[in-house]
């Protein structure tokens, strides 16, 4: 009777968790698809670009890595791209490893997979300690959309004309303008290290010497430059305090 009841929790915590993750779910579709089409057209078999999917739920970094293998970018830089394009995943983790319950190393290692920001934000609006099966449900269906989205962009992608599969990338770049533009304008921080990072690409890009740069280690040293400049100069808590905001 126990191990029933048990079993019936898992199955409410999951189901709970999943209704939970619905609206990202129908979210990431649309843009895991135009992810796939503008794969394709970039020269990346569909089934390739589903697998970076499966294996690398991130749309940021996943844009990056396939725009470097369709160019015959070496492995090393593709890997340090990705890497640097991810690591506040690794962050988040860690703040999620303090909402989980007590769970081995092997089933949070797992959970770590299905953590990208619009899940981490959902986790942590959730009141008290989180359990593995709810996690797990609302993970489960955000990377099911992102996988039937790419599947079917990618069959899509190989069929439409080039000149529309490549128009279709420009909703790829529409939301991270989405996504980075408000915060600009709430954050100075924010605003500094965008407009940071988008000199120092350009730099890369049409300054002579910097542009024998190959692109994955120039987008590498534009971010990393970019954020260790804003990290000196709005140390956590300086940007609240010059608007009054930390007075008590």
């Amino acid at each position: 009777m126990e191990e029933s009841l048990n079993t019936g929790n898992r199955r409410l915590s999951f189901a709970k968790g999943f209704r939970c993750g619905l609206p990202i779910m129908l979210g990431y579709a649309p843009v895991s698809f135009a992810f796939a089409v503008t794969a394709v057209a970039s020269g990346l078999p569909w089934p390739a670009a589903l697998l970076i999917s499966l294996t690398n739920f991130t749309s940021a970094g996943q844009v990056a890595g396939a725009n470097l293998l369709a160019v015959g970018a070496a492995l090393p830089e593709i890997g340090v791209t990705v890497f640097v394009i991810n690591i506040r995943y690794m962050l988040m983790s860690l703040s999620l490893s303090q909402k989980l319950g007590n769970l081995s190393l092997g089933k949070r290692l797992l959970l770590a997979n299905g953590v990208t920001d619009e899940i981490f934000f959902l986790a942590m609006q959730q009141d008290g300690i989180l359990s593995g099966w709810f996690f797990a449900g609302l993970a489960a269906g955000p990377y099911l959309g992102w996988a039937l989205g790419t599947l079917a962009g990618g069959l899509a992608g190989a069929l439409l004309p080039t000149a529309l599969a490549s128009a279709l990338g420009i909703a790829l770049y529409a939301m991270f303008v989405a996504i980075v533009v408000p915060q600009a304008k709430k954050s100075r921080a924010v605003c500094v290290a965008a407009l940071l990072a988008v000199a120092l690409a350009c730099l890369f890009r049409y300054l002579p010497g910097l542009n024998l740069i190959p692109s994955g280690w120039a987008l590498i040293f534009s971010a990393v430059g970019a954020s260790a400049f804003c990290a000196w100069r709005f140390p956590l808590g300086r940007e609240e305090e010059e608007r009054g905001e930390g007075a008590v």
